[in-house]
């Protein structure tokens, strides 16, 4: 979906503001940092939906290209409460990564991803979105204030989580999950109980704050693995 550059300017602007005024445990460390521990990429992950047939994912065509998740087609207006993901991309040492691809995809209000097949979807969410970090290493998005959700009789349990995918700068792609402070559903979610060292599970959990214009929201980097 077609994107002016000064929405995202200004996105980005208020990412930045916001992680001086509330820096991650990542800026604070010495370098070396930590990778981001790497996620599953998932059944659902819309470019390429081939998982197993047990989830019925289907091919999302053609694939949302813009930072606001909030826009679905036709220019409908996404349920739920929108909010601001963003922060940097960087290496090992600390570096901005420039011109890396960022994606993420998440349920929407609903509790369904866009490729779920035969799902009550919410026409107004896109899904999915893709940026490109820029000099300092910065991407942001607008995207909807996720929610956890229970499958197939409770048998998969989630905390509210946003997937997250970095590729390119040289570097294999990395896969990792955005996860929420205070979120009720964090203890009993496999994914973020698998995190035991303290800096890094700190990194992974986002806590959101409201932003001068009443939206909530939240940084978190991505620390990449060396080449």
């Amino acid at each position: 979906m077609p994107v002016s550059h000064a929405p995202r300017r200004r996105l980005l602007r208020l990412i930045g503001r916001a992680a001086t005024l509330w820096p991650l445990a990542v800026v604070a460390q010495t370098p070396p940092l930590k990778p981001t521990p790497a996620v599953t990429v998932g059944p659902f992950y819309p470019p390429d939906p081939m998982g197993l047939p047990f989830f019925r994912a289907q091919a999302l065509d053609p694939l949302p290209k813009g930072y606001d998740l909030m826009s679905g087609r036709d220019g409908r207006r996404a349920e739920g409460e929108p909010i601001r993901i963003g922060g940097r991309i960087l290496d090992t040492a600390g570096r901005p990564v420039a011109g890396a691809t960022v994606e993420i995809w998440q349920v929407d209000a609903r509790g369904h991803y866009a490729v779920e097949v035969g799902a009550d979807r919410d026409p107004g969410f896109a899904g999915y979105g893709v940026d490109r970090s820029d000099a300092e290493g910065r991407y942001a998005f607008v995207t909807l204030r996720p929610r956890g959700y229970a499958r197939y009789g409770g048998l998969i349990r989630r905390a509210a989580h946003i997937h997250i995918r970095v590729a390119g700068a040289g570097r294999p792609p990395l896969a990792s999950e955005i996860w929420f402070a205070d979120e009720p559903g964090n203890e009993r979610d496999s994914f973020v109980g698998r995190i035991e060292d303290p800096v890094l599970r700190e990194r992974m959990l986002v806590r959101l704050t409201r932003g001068d214009d009443g939206l909530w929201q939240g940084v978190f980097d991505v620390v990449l693995p060396n080449a």
